[in-house]
């Protein structure tokens, strides 16, 4: 398996990028990374590191996209940039998968320019997870797009569903609505017309409303909502381990079992546990990893690209949309039937 990783991403490029990826070569067998940078200077990091030059290859880019560029100008103006070189090896399946630290916005663009979407999707999205009494809650989307439909959250959830069915063993995901209430009147005209498409579809185990609180209580698998909603989620959770790391030193904390207590806490919180997250929906593997991150981080992104070349996961979301392809046309129909009953009551013309 190959797997390109832009090493000129992140803070801490390419250091971290360079170490992460010698981690992931030595714990896995059969695993060639291809590092998209500067090979001279790539190579000295390999060597000083005491890595194995035959598990590496090269792609050529000495350019990148920082976050303060506009994505799409920048993508266009710069189409030697490493995001792009690595998703366009990737198109060429010259690589089964993409991991980078840099610009999202770059990295969300590249990749639907050169891959394009899984067959039905109209619009892909970025999942996370988030930390919870008992596991893990997925939550989707969380930053690629601000506005949405009813049908995006729709296939949000399909897609979510399919990742946590494969990837972690939920054998029938749950699936909810993230919402400032549980009642079936709460929410915007989105969120509840997104709640009686999920109703419908009986291949989905939905669970309904989902409030803020409930995503640490575990009330769901997979909670959807827009971008704005869920990247603001994802920047507040950022904070909770550095006010808990605030907390203990304040608090003088000396007994073993209270620190093991918040080691625990932090270690759910800590992103580089799960390196990157996948923008699902396109017709490739794009893995978005922290700007921040470590290598321990760069390693577990390259473990979850991997994870998810071997279980096929895009194959399995295209099979499902299909499905589901056909069960939103009847429910389309249902809506212009049920229309055209409220009409012929009210007495209006057709």
């Amino acid at each position: 398996m190959q797997i390109a990783l832009d090493t000129l991403g992140g803070k801490h490029a390419p250091d971290a990028m360079v170490a992460g990826a010698i981690q992931a070569t030595e714990r896995w067998e059969g695993l060639t990374i291809c590092l998209v940078g500067d090979p001279k200077l790539l190579m000295k990091h390999i060597d000083r590191l005491k890595g194995d030059p035959s598990r590496f290859t090269f792609f050529e880019s000495q350019s990148l996209i920082t976050e303060a560029e506009n994505p799409v100008e920048a993508l266009e103006a710069k189409p030697d940039a490493s995001i792009n070189v690595a998703l366009d090896a990737h198109q060429r399946n010259e690589v089964d998968a993409v991991v980078s630290a840099g610009s999202t916005g770059a990295q969300i663009v590249a990749s639907i320019r050169s891959l394009g979407l899984l067959e039905g999707v109209i619009r892909p999205a970025i999942g996370s997870y988030f930390p919870s009494l008992n596991g893990k809650t997925f939550v989707l989307d969380v930053g690629a797009n601000v506005h949405c439909r009813p049908i995006n959250l729709l296939q949000f959830a399909a897609m979510g569903a399919i990742f946590r069915q494969h990837l972690d063993g939920i054998e029938n995901p749950r699936v909810g609505i993230l919402s400032n209430g549980e009642e079936k009147s709460k929410g915007t005209q989105t969120t509840r017309e997104a709640y009686e498409l999920m109703d419908i579809i009986p291949a989905m185990n939905f669970v309904g409303y989902v409030e803020g609180r409930d995503i640490y209580k575990n009330k769901a698998d997979v909670v959807v909502c827009d971008g704005f909603m869920g990247n603001v989620l994802l920047k507040f959770a950022e904070t909770i381990p550095e006010m808990l790391k605030h907390c203990s030193e304040m608090l003088n904390m000396d007994e073993k079992s209270i620190r093991d207590m918040y080691a625990n806490m932090l270690r759910s919180f800590d992103y580089q546990e799960f390196g990157g997250v996948p923008l699902l929906g396109i017709n490739g593997i794009s893995m978005i990893c922290h700007g921040d991150s470590t290598p321990k981080a760069i390693t577990s992104a390259i473990g979850e690209a991997m994870k998810m070349v071997k279980l096929r996961v895009n194959d399995k979301i295209a099979e499902q949309l299909t499905t589901m392809g056909h069960w939103s046309a009847i429910i389309k129909t249902k809506a212009l039937l049920e229309r055209f009953r409220r009409r012929r009551l009210s007495g209006e013309k057709n």
